[in-house]
């Protein structure tokens, strides 16, 4: 699928207004061109592979990037920079074309840096600008083919997805097509120029990314120059659509990943795309986010607790309105924020569900702080609920409870006053109760039960003060130790018995059974995952529920048989969370041993 389609006048008059860096502006991207000479170009027939040229640039406040040229076509290279500090720069080149190495050069950036300036991981799960400390309010999708960024921008969202490396991108691995990168060159710039962070979407499967790059140097070669030619602009890196059912996944997303994240002189946030969940590939080090694919809420919900990174839930655009609403609020209240996968562009329905979440959590929620709350009953919750210890005694601030089956809702609040509002999923319109409410148990029904409904309790006098600032990490994040003992769960994984053997391509049953009911099991999520340890193909999902089938890929075997590691975790209705861990032998056909 390629992303979006640019038209080529469009291109012209928006890569013109990309600035030399004598004319630069604080957080935006100018440039430094290069002409190779005639017996330069005679001597590097493709620049591409064979010429080296970068800049260190020093800040104003004598803050040092290294930044790449790129090969721009014909005898053109370009080093692209965005300055992050107002004042004079200063710069010197190196390169393995005699005519330029050594050369050093200064400019001036004017202006104050604008309020979406780069992004960057905060407050554990969430989000913020480099600048000012200011909150970041993730909602993604994908951009569509001729739509003006205008029209996103309406709708609020504030991430936009292009492909970078659609077919065609690279007439052989060894030169890209200068036409293609110019057209996305134009379109990120427009995005960026809007406020909105581009998702640099490289490839479809990890496949069409090692056929622009098949070698280690071209891979090296290909980060270097993806680098070059797209940090200049506010983005984030996501490696490929989806990875899980690939052999050999892990070990080239590390190996492009690393190289990224080294190479990029910005630290823009890196991840990838998945069927089910990019957390499996977090331990490789690359990672600083995970990404979701669609319909993984259960997972998300059990990974929420005990990683530290945010999550974005990619959530299906061409599903109905009133299901593609639900996933959305399910995802949210499952610890991630929401990005809009496929064609659904910002005019459709699912569009305008996203623009009304998105007005209710920036205009009356404080959501860079709130976590996945469990104190509830009738529905889902995230919360800034409060903390009370030793060192600590921060006072309630709100409640945001998703009804998605209307009826009797309880929250367990700390005691104080709140303001009550309930609000419309589907319109962001809100109907606020005539009294405040005090006390520590909430119980209430919707308005009415035609629909869903999100309930909000809120401090409103104490957030109006607390909004004065944007303050991170004004509590502490709970972030789980998982109870890991088998003897302490009351919950066992009875099928398949340990000791069987699992067929891979072969649906496997599996049962959960319950050993003893508490108060935390009257409300049960279960997750199975797997690994083939030996095969270093990294983990996967295999299941939700507490029975059913699950099914190990033969792709992921590198060999006839072997351990079959499955994890199973488990939040319970209180949110506390356990992980426990099961063996199983493995083998590539359905045949007995």
């Amino acid at each position: 699928m390629r992303v979006w389609f640019l038209a080529g006048a469009l291109v012209c008059l928006t890569a013109a207004a990309q600035k030399p860096c004598s004319q630069a502006s604080v957080y935006m991207p100018c440039e430094i061109d290069f002409d190779l000479s005639g017996e330069d170009a005679t001597k590097h027939s493709n620049p591409y592979e064979s010429v080296n040229l970068h800049a260190e640039f020093r800040s104003p406040e004598f803050k040092t990037y290294l930044v790449h040229a790129f090969w721009r076509g014909g005898r053109r290279l370009t080093i692209r920079f965005t300055p992050t500090e107002a004042g004079q720069w200063t710069y010197r080149i190196t390169s393995n074309l005699p005519a330029f190495d050594g050369q050093q050069g200064n400019f001036s950036a004017s202006g104050a840096p604008p309020p979406a300036a780069f992004i960057r991981r905060a407050n554990v799960h969430h989000w913020q600008y480099t600048e000012a400390r200011k909150p970041h309010l993730y909602m993604g999708a994908d951009d569509q083919p001729g739509t003006p960024v205008s029209a996103w921008s309406a709708r609020k969202f504030t991430h936009l997805a292009v492909r970078v490396l659609p077919e065609g991108a690279f007439s052989e691995p060894g030169r890209p097509d200068p036409e293609w990168f110019e057209k996305l060159d134009a379109r990120a710039y427009e995005i960026h120029s809007a406020g909105i962070t581009v998702d640099l979407l490289l490839a479809r499967t990890p496949a069409e990314l090692a056929a622009a790059a098949p070698s280690p140097a071209q891979r090296e070669r290909l980060a270097r120059y993806l680098t070059a030619r797209y940090a200049a602009f506010n983005s984030t890196w996501q490696l490929v659509e989806e990875w899980e059912s690939h052999p050999g996944a892990r070990e080239l997303l590390k190996e492009f990943g690393s190289a990224i994240k080294n190479m990029d002189p910005y630290g823009h946030p890196i991840s990838t795309r998945a069927r089910d969940s990019a957390s499996f590939l977090g331990r490789d080090g690359w990672m600083d986010h995970v990404i979701y694919g669609p319909d993984r809420d259960d997972l998300i919900a059990v990974e929420h607790q005990s990683n530290t990174v945010p999550q974005v839930a990619l959530i299906d655009g061409t599903l109905p309105p009133d299901e593609f609403r639900k996933r959305l609020w399910n995802a949210v209240m499952s610890g991630a924020y929401p990005s809009m996968k496929g064609s659904a562009g910002p005019g459709s329905p699912n569009a305008r569900t996203m623009e009304a979440w998105f007005q209710f959590m920036s205009g009356r929620v404080r959501y860079w702080d709130t976590q996945p709350y469990f104190d509830v009953e009738g529905g889902r919750a995230i919360a800034l609920p409060g903390l009370r210890t030793e060192d600590y005694d921060l006072p309630a601030t709100e409640y945001i409870v998703y009804i998605e089956k209307p009826g009797p809702v309880k929250v367990t609040t700390r005691k104080h006053t709140y303001d009550i509002y309930w609000v419309n999923p589907s319109t962001g319109e809100a109907r606020k109760e005539k009294k405040d409410w005090k006390g520590e148990l909430y119980e209430a029904s919707p308005p009415d039960s035609s629909r869903d409904w999100v309930l909000h309790l809120s401090r409103d006098g104490r957030k109006e003060g607390m909004l004065r600032s944007y303050k991170f990490e004004s509590w502490p994040v709970p972030v789980q130790e998982p109870e890991r003992s088998p003897q302490k769960a009351p919950f066992e994984l009875s099928k398949p018995a340990m000791g069987e053997a699992v067929s891979a391509g072969v649906p496997t049953q599996f049962e959960i059974t319950l050993k003893r009911q508490t108060g935390g099991t009257r409300r049960m999520t279960y997750v199975l995952t797997g690994e083939i340890v030996q095969d270093g193909e990294g983990a996967r999902y295999l299941a939700s529920g507490s029975a059913g089938v699950f099914t190990v890929d033969p792709a992921l075997m590198k060999s006839e048989s072997g351990a079959l590691a499955v994890r199973l975790a488990v939040l319970n209705a209180a949110g506390k969370l356990y992980l426990l861990d099961y063996v199983f032998t493995v083998k590539r056909t359905g045949k007995s041993q």
